[in-house]
């Protein structure tokens, strides 16, 4: 069974958008190459709207309700969907109607695809949508497109699509495991569960339930965070597939109580390093809440030390993705012997240690847990020394200074006076890290320093000053800040922290600095101007949409075998492109791997159990190619080794992607998934903070 979970889990998702064999054009539901000959004309001018963020003056409309061709309709729905404007919602509804079951699904999945708007749906509208989605589920014949609308339910949210969900738990089958996969998502969202909801779920985590049930619900459980989970978390931790241990060790983290170190304690030897991850995490989460001298969940944490003879053996998944784990969670203080000890159980362990990878990975958790000690004591000590001379100081410190920005200083003076000469460090993450500790100082001593750094020429580091000088409410910033907001109007990647800093410091003189941003083209500045407005104003502000500019160059078409091949120093892993569901994205990786753009890159971040994510050339996840590329939303479900573009908002893709460690269901439909891990999946598990790309071939 710890086999054949995650296939049955893709085969779930994967079901849930299916498209009907009604569909006489093999492939075209879904489907957005635009210079296929096999595919309607049609098809050509849809994507050329579709990347233009246009409607056509109504004529996407016409096609997704009167085209004769149905295929014609489906990927005119589609369009509308990945566009997101909420002015379209009746042509979507009406869409649910569609006579051909291809189209009908395409016009639930745009629905759900509202759902997940970074801009968020006026309830009104989302209470809409919900309705005719509740309609077409309560009379669909067609599995495929029955399991998609309850995908969408949970993509919308609300009590309403909730109530129906649980409702669906008492229908055996592939309908009941969607339908609590979607609870899971809709509490992610911010939904919270009924009560009525739990005993449904319950019985569904029993080992007498299909493996699909059995995740779907342990997934809603996890995710509802509700003292009501707490006992079935603790009966599917100790289910026979690994997937479902994890998620459910997970949740424990959440509603657990120091009683439950000792079941979690037994996960943290499990042969699946992503269940011991999770276990480790939630001891630390609960260690947090400990209150007396005496702390179960940190003593449980003792028995982590055995994961270290793992690493020293070159087992950086099993040994230090649960290491690693442990350090970016933190312990309080009361954690800190352990981490003292597991700092010399590392270096005793490295004395023998001759690989020169092996002494890099152990120096990487060293270090790592170093700055968890200076979190603990609130300034960098630790990390001043740490890694044996392995681990860059602009990695050490900046590493350091963030943790010291999570956690609020209990001597904020003293805080500026240990972090504030970092500021002029010659390194950009050293600086902005350095920034971020300052603005949560909460120091009026801190806003001098602060104030250099607003007319840094790296426009990252001015508006990381400019977060800052609003958490401090540094109103003397305020011109500066002005002078960014005329820059930032290009920028998508300061463009938020920058609008956010102003409607923080109340800024009402930089109304008319805010406003043609609401013209501009790229969706996430509008989004953040009309925030930021709205609060200046003190009345709703809403950005409209704005068409992007036409593209006229001629997308050309991968190869259908192309893959990118990503050397790494822990080995190879190989990734197959989805150039039919996102041409653009697969093209454009496999582009820049030509150009080699990724060479001695790094895996800047690494969370065990979720993602590794590298690809920017600053290093410090602030960076891309120098342009932004539209979002490509779609079917593919986000499985473990499914590879996405990272994102900070709608359509601001570049070069950074990210590999799944385990199944995400949550990012379904919001991140764009553009291939798939097909060989090395091994070596993405042994990725640490840190880890070079030494290449990435594009073949063929």
């Amino acid at each position: 069974m710890k086999a054949i979970l995650p296939v049955l889990l893709s085969v779930l998702l994967l079901n849930a958008c299916a498209n009907s064999k009604s569909n006489t054009r093999k492939g075209a539901a879904g489907q957005t190459a635009s210079n296929d000959p096999k595919l309607p004309k049609e098809f050509v001018d849809i994507a050329d709207l579709e990347d233009r963020r246009s409607l056509g003056d109504g004529s996407l409309a016409t096609w997704a309700l009167t085209a004769n061709d149905p295929a014609v309709r489906g990927r005119a729905l589609l369009a509308l969907g990945r566009i997101q404007d909420p002015t379209t919602a009746d042509t979507l509804i009406k869409g649910l109607t569609d006579p051909d079951e291809a189209a009908r699904g395409e016009a639930v999945f745009a629905v759900g695809l509202m759902g997940l708007s970074w801009v968020p749906l006026e309830e009104a509208t989302r209470t809409k949508l919900v309705d005719a989605v509740k309609s077409l589920e309560a009379e669909e014949a067609a599995m495929p497109v029955k399991l998609s609308a309850l995908e969408s339910l949970g993509r919308l949210g609300g009590p309403g699509a909730v109530d129906r969900l649980v409702d669906r738990l008492s229908v055996a089958g592939e309908v009941q495991a969607r339908a609590a996969l979607s609870l899971g998502v809709a509490a992610k969202m911010g939904t919270a569960l009924p009560a009525r909801a739990f005993p449904p779920l319950a019985l569904l985590v029993k080992k007498e339930a299909a493996p699909t049930s059995r995740y779907g619900s342990a997934y809603a459980l996890a995710q509802s965070k509700s003292a009501s989970a707490r006992t079935w978390l603790l009966v599917c931790a100790a289910d026979d597939a690994s997937e479902i241990r994890a998620i459910c060790a997970k949740g424990l983290g959440d509603v657990g109580s120091d009683i439950d170190a000792v079941p979690l304690k037994k996960l943290l030897d499990d042969p699946d390093y992503r269940v011991a991850v999770e276990a480790t995490r939630s001891l630390a989460k609960l260690a947090a809440k400990c209150k007396g001298a005496t702390c179960a969940p940190v003593g449980a944490l003792g028995d982590i030390a055995d994961r270290i003879e793992r690493l020293v053996r070159g087992d950086s998944a099993g040994g230090g993705q649960p290491l690693l784990a442990l350090a970016q969670q933190g312990l309080p203080m009361s954690g800190r012997p352990l981490f003292q000890s597991l700092r010399a159980e590392l270096l005793k362990g490295a004395s023998g240690v001759k690989d020169p990878k092996i002494l890099h990975d152990i120096a990487t958790i060293e270090c790592r847990i170093a700055a968890a000690m200076d979190k603990q004591s609130g300034t960098v000590t630790e990390s001043l020394n740490c890694g044996g001379g392995l681990i860059s100081e602009p990695q050490r410190l900046s590493t350091a200074l963030h943790e010291l920005a999570s956690a609020p200083p209990a001597d904020p003076a003293k805080r500026v006076q240990d972090v504030g000469s970092y500021v002029f460090h010659s390194d950009a993450r050293v600086k902005t890290a350095a920034i971020d500790a300052l603005g949560e100082s909460k120091s009026p001593t801190a806003m001098e320093k602060i104030r250099t750094q607003l007319a840094n020429q790296d426009l990252i580091v001015a508006a990381s000053a400019a977060t800052a000088a609003s958490k401090l409410g540094d109103k003397s910033a305020i011109p500066a800040i002005r002078a960014l907001a005329g820059k930032a109007i290009s920028q998508v990647d300061i463009a938020p922290s920058i609008a956010e800093a102003l409607a923080t410091l109340d800024a009402k003189e930089a109304i008319p600095d805010l406003e043609p941003w609401l013209k501009s083209t790229h969706a996430t500045i509008r989004a953040s101007a009309a925030e930021a407005l709205t609060r200046l104003k003190g009345s709703p502000v809403v950005a409209a949409r704005v068409e992007r500019p036409a593209d006229n160059s001629k997308l050309p078409n991968l190869p259908k075998d192309a893959k990118l091949v990503v050397k790494t120093e822990k080995g190879e892993f190989e990734v197959a492109l989805f150039t039919k569901e996102a041409p653009r994205n697969a093209l454009n990786m496999y582009t820049l791997a030509r150009k080699n753009f990724f060479k001695n890159l790094t895996f800047h971040r690494v969370v065990p159990d979720f993602v590794a994510q590298g690809g920017d050339p600053r290093g410090d996840g602030e960076g891309g190619p120098g342009y932004t590329i539209r979002c490509e939303v779609n079917r593919r479900p986000y499985v473990r080794g499914a590879v996405g573009i990272a994102l900070s908002g709608k359509d601001t893709g570049g070069s950074q992607f990210f590999v799944t460690a385990s199944p995400q269901p949550h990012l379904d439909g919001r991140y764009t998934n553009f291939g798939e891990i097909i060989k090395g999946q091994e070596v993405v598990d042994a990725l640490l903070e840190g880890d070079k790309i030494l290449e990435v071939r594009a073949q063929p």
